[in-house]
């Protein structure tokens, strides 16, 4: 019998003098093997996922070990940002693999808090995405005190410089807006509205 189970009173239970045993045994693992598991950058593979576990990180990838790697790495950190848009852009963009901004009540007319927008960002002539699951995102990853008012989904076209007069540049963007305004549920149907929006910038004339 061990020494710390020596010390267990008469009525210890056959749980608890084995838990001693096991105690003991964990003192005989060297210190070093503990701090390499505890290390994402450095622990085997099968101990990523209880430290992701433990670290609560909200994205697991099971088929992207080193992203994974890096996500348990920097959890403490992001869990520091968790709510604000920066955040909340890149938790959104993992999930669905799109190119998300967050424009906040003061940045949009109309708005007050605790309103705000989210933008998905593709490239001129690609098919719409699947607006369903960025908006099954946004309600998972959004702080409880803010409201999503809309969802659009923004194809930026580069600028097409035309000169009238002193020098005009115009620059279209296109939102296409899912249909009645923002779902009730992330089991919605992207309508086919399109709305052009042209910005014009005056330039100074340079002789």
């Amino acid at each position: 019998m061990s020494a710390d189970a020596g010390l267990l009173p008469g009525n210890a239970t056959a749980w608890e003098r084995a838990n001693s045993t096991v105690s003991e045994r964990m003192l005989t693992v060297p210190v070093l093997a503990i701090l390499k598991e505890r290390d994402p950058a450095q622990c085997d593979a099968q101990f990523i996922a209880p430290l992701a576990w433990e670290r609560s990180v909200h994205f697991w990838n099971p088929n992207d070990v080193a992203g994974n790697r890096a996500r348990v790495a920097s959890s403490f950190s992001d869990h520091l940002q968790y709510g604000s848009p920066s955040a909340l852009e890149a938790e959104i963009a993992l999930d669905t693999g799109l190119s998300i901004r967050v424009r906040e009540f003061w940045e949009l007319p109309g708005l007050a808090w605790p309103d705000f927008v989210i933008d998905v960002n593709i490239n001129p002539g690609d098919a719409v995405p699947n607006v369903a699951a960025v908006y099954a995102s946004v309600l998972q990853r959004k702080p409880p005190r803010d409201v999503l008012v809309n969802l659009r989904v923004v194809a930026d076209q580069p600028p097409a410089p035309l000169v009238v007069g002193i020098g005009v540049g115009v620059t279209a963007r296109i939102v296409v807006l899912p249909s009645g305004g923002a779902p009730a549920s992330p089991a919605f149907v992207a309508g086919a509205a399109i709305r052009v929006m042209p910005y014009v910038k005056v330039l100074p004339f340079k002789g």
